[in-house]
């Protein structure tokens, strides 16, 4: 299947569509932004307490001794800084102001999602029903919310959009392109430490990006420039942390995000807070019920009984975590399967479900929709939604599927010399990067949205790419018992 002729993405009958389902996706936003107002959710209060710290100037110090857990030092500063930037601009609607920023780059990232998938070589269609998809998926919800997971799942979004259109066109990449790329990546850090992690996934996409480029050295160089605003922000942010508490830390998150899998882990093997060390006879006093309150409790008991700042618990919590999968295998791969369910199957077309986290976001009740318990209970009415969420559920599992299973066996058919097989290879061990390192912690849906979208993109790429290879089999299949030949028929295993 070959990309699409960039003609194509420009023809008159294609762009006022998908301006018009742009349009379209804005009014159901602020309809339901009209209907619930800003959705506040557990971790609002943090980046609001921040961005009040950065008007203040208060951020500028952090009291170790103090706190156990110093605001300031565990979240990163990017999405504090967009609420403080909107409370100057707005101080009277800095919701509103941050919540339709949010929109307005939200479907700058659901246009780019179309493009990529119209390079995939999908039709009109197919491609608003990719850009749908990834418009209606979870990341709808933290649209609509004060959390960093939205601008975070957007930039990465566009940054991988990015490398994996000038990787499809197979010509020299602009650079300021690629450094367009590699500021994305840096914003997406920036709102959630992660990214410096998850970004080394994308280390092949961006290989295949600047395949266009003559030379080797010229291609070090603009493959640099997608990681060097990475680079150089990461660096920054250890040089100002350095200058605050005297450590060159970007985050002390793994003062809790670390020691919670740890507790978790710890139900499956009695043996696992057996030693003498402090973190070891913290984890013992507060293992119970094994969830995220006892970790925070294992911190405040290290640095009021042992005297440890954040900066130390987070080494130490960091060094037992990884002796930990030396020393308790089992009881760590038990932890992180227990994340893995059917739900993983359901993100990549999921509109009744959507319907469901904004009602349980805004209302605390998703109000049984779409539910079979509800039709039971005598709700006929919600027999159509039923219907479509069981029809979207399998959708989801086609497409999810296909972009799991398929991408491999087409990239051991065709190699990574293709420029679809390598950009699917690149999205696809993207993916799998981010699953893997939030499953070795903690996966929620919502830390999977940076590789959403592509993984909605080559799904549905590789069962238009199974179907053609299917009609034209069938084609040939006719032609030789027609006696005819396939010669000058056109058909190929790309065609549509």
């Amino acid at each position: 299947m070959s990309a699409a002729d960039p003609r194509t993405l420009q023809s008159s009958p294609s762009l006022p569509l998908l301006a018009g389902v742009l349009l379209l996706l804005l009014a159901l936003k602020l309809a339901v932004l009209a209907a619930f107002g800003p959705a506040i959710a557990p971790d609002s209060r943090d980046y609001i307490d921040y961005a009040d710290q950065i008007l203040s100037g208060a951020f500028r110090h952090v009291d170790l001794a103090k706190d156990a857990l110093p605001l300031t030092l565990y979240r990163p500063i990017g999405y504090p800084a967009v609420i403080a930037a909107a409370k100057i601009i707005a101080p009277a609607h800095w919701v509103w102001a941050v919540i339709l920023f949010q929109f307005a780059v939200s479907l700058v990232a659901t246009a780019m999602v179309y493009r990529l998938a119209r390079r995939f070589g999908l039709g009109l269609w197919l491609g608003l029903g990719a850009a749908a998809a990834y418009a209606t998926s979870l990341q709808f919800v933290v649209d609509q919310a004060i959390v960093s997971d939205s601008l975070c799942a957007t930039t990465l979004t566009m940054a991988a959009c990015i490398l994996a259109e000038l990787a499809l066109r197979r010509a020299r990449p602009p650079l300021p392109m690629l450094l367009a790329a590699g500021a994305l990546i840096a914003a997406s850090f920036l709102a959630r430490d992660v990214i410096a992690f998850v970004a080394l996934g994308l280390v092949p996409l961006a290989a295949a990006s600047v395949r266009g480029t003559n030379g080797w050295p010229r291609r070090a160089v603009a493959f640099a420039l997608v990681f060097l605003p990475l680079i150089g922000t990461y660096l920054g942010y250890l040089e100002w942390n350095r200058s605050r508490v005297g450590a060159a830390v970007v985050t002390t998150v793994a003062q809790w995000s670390l020691l919670d899998p740890l507790i978790r882990a710890s139900r499956y093997d009695p043996t696992f807070f057996s030693g003498d060390s402090p973190v070891a006879q913290a984890g013992r006093r507060v293992a119970k019920n094994f969830n995220l309150d006892e970790s925070l409790e294992a911190n405040k008991i290290l640095h009021r009984d042992y005297g440890w700042s954040a900066v130390r618990i987070a080494r130490e919590v960091t060094a037992a975590y990884l002796r930990a999968w030396i020393d308790h295998p089992w009881a760590m791969v038990r932890h992180a399967l227990t994340y893995f369910s059917e739900s993983q199957l359901h993100q990549a077309v999921r509109p009744t479900e959507t319907v469901r986290d904004v009602l349980l976001w805004n209302t605390g009740s998703d109000h049984e929709f779409a539910r079979e318990g509800a039709v039971r209970a005598g709700n006929w009415w919600m027999i159509p939604a039923v219907i479509l969420h069981r029809l979207c559920e399998t959708i989801s599992t086609l497409v999810f599927a296909a972009f799991i299973l398929i991408t491999p066996l087409r990239l051991v058919r065709e190699g990574m010399t293709g420029a679809q097989t390598a950009v699917a290879g690149g999205l696809w061990f993207a993916y799998l990067t981010c699953l893997g390192l939030h499953a070795a912690v903690n996966v929620h849906a919502r830390y999977l949205l940076p590789v959403l979208a592509g993984s909605i993109a080559v799904g549905v790429a590789n069962i238009a790419w199974l179907v053609a290879r299917y009609r034209a089999r069938s084609a040939r299949r006719s032609a030789t018992v027609g006696g005819g030949g396939t010669a000058g028929s056109g058909i190929t295993a790309g065609s549509r």
